[in-house]
């Protein structure tokens, strides 16, 4: 795996979702690492990082992640071994964070999840994303990228700009893990439940699980009833890079009163 690290501070650990790689975050990290050491790897199979053994699963990576997590987190935040920290996870992302937390439990103060799957339910009515072929032009896959984003990720068309594109065109490539079809699982609250970690959750107000928000609202208040659910107005379900200022407000109220020592 492939680890990036910014600021000083309580250590903070984002994963990132499917199809993607660190750069998910690109537009919360000078927010999160003026207050906290900012930990984002690129998960197994996408990004930077190799692959995982085959045949993978959420929880085979999870395990891989949580075995990066204990052999280097003192190192990289420059921490004791009886310091927590944070988890924070989007998309597929949130179901691997809420796996790789129940691993490392004694040392999670808490996990906030944005947009997370896992959570059974349905998605919305969506266009199916389309493929990329080989043989395109590099006009070609732009205009791609951009319906595709526009399609899973960016509720606006305008949020659709340069910096978006520029993510897209180099880590949907990349994709060697199919992370869709664990999507609808209860594999996320599953963990939530056999862990008891404190969490909050946040999602944009057109994300595309949009329509069954109110489902995931009664779920997770059943799991963990003093969690925050938060819905971030016009935003996909990349909402921490649509209305990243907001999202940075939100992570860093959840993640104040850090309890490691």
């Amino acid at each position: 795996m492939v680890w990036r690290l910014w600021g000083r501070g309580p250590p903070v650990i984002l994963l990132h979702g499917g199809a993607g790689a660190w750069s998910h975050w690109v537009r919360n990290l000078q927010a999160l690492s003026a207050q906290h050491t900012v930990i984002a790897p690129d998960l197994p199979g996408l990004g930077d990082s190799a692959s995982p053994p085959f045949p993978y699963s959420p929880e085979s990576i999870a395990d891989i992640v949580a075995e990066g997590i204990e052999r280097h987190i003192d190192t990289f935040a420059g921490c004791s071994i009886s310091r927590q920290f944070y988890m924070c996870g989007f998309s597929f992302g949130g179901m691997i964070c809420g796996l790789t937390a129940e691993r490392v439990a004694r040392r999670v103060a808490k996990i906030v999840l944005i947009g997370a799957s896992g959570l059974g339910g349905k998605f919305n009515s969506l266009v199916p994303v389309a493929r990329l072929p080989s043989d395109a032009s590099a006009a070609e896959l732009d205009k791609i990228h951009r319906k595709n984003l526009e399609i899973m990720m960016l509720h606006d068309p305008r949020s659709v700009d340069e910096l978006a594109l520029s993510i897209q065109r180099k880590n949907a490539p990349r994709t060697r893990i199919m992370s869709p079809e664990h999507a609808l699982t209860a594999k996320l609250a599953d963990s939530l439940r056999r862990s008891g970690l404190p969490f909050d959750s946040i999602w944009g107000d057109h994300c595309i699980f949009s329509d069954d928000l109110e489902r995931r609202r009664a779920l997770l208040a059943d799991i963990y009833p003093a969690g925050s659910f938060n819905l971030v107005p016009s935003a996909g379900h990349w909402a921490q890079y649509e209305q990243s200022n907001v999202v940075d407000q939100l992570l860093l109220r959840s993640f104040d009163g850090f309890v490691g020592s």
